[in-house]
């Protein structure tokens, strides 16, 4: 999936040519938000404790953005915080699996 990631993002920054540093925050951006294999989360996630709302969302309507309630949301990002140690642990452990596994494969 990383390859994958990585390949459209060179991509898209060789296509742009003179012009990719008004890309480059939308490169991070996608590189920041997007779920990683080993871990299960997304940089983001696993530096603040919660998901981003995407730039897409932000244009469109949906769900997330039609039902935000500050208060509530408050509320849910002070709780994520109080979790976020548990988040680590899982990540970790499923990064740990994911380099078992992928040992495994090559030692195969």
């Amino acid at each position: 999936m990383n390859k994958i990631i990585k390949k459209t993002l060179k991509t898209k920054l060789d296509k742009a040519k003179g012009c990719w540093p008004e890309l480059l925050p939308e490169v991070l951006w996608s590189y920041c938000t997007t779920f990683r294999t080993s871990t299960g989360e997304t940089p983001f996630s696993i530096s603040f404790g919660t998901e981003a709302v995407t730039p897409v969302e932000i244009g469109q309507p949906t769900y997330r953005t039609c039902t935000y309630d500050a208060e509530a949301n408050d509320e849910q990002l002070a709780l994520n915080l109080d979790f976020i140690n548990e988040l680590l642990d899982q990540s970790n452990m499923r990064n740990v699996a994911y380099k078992q596994h992928i040992a495994k494969y090559y030692d195969s």
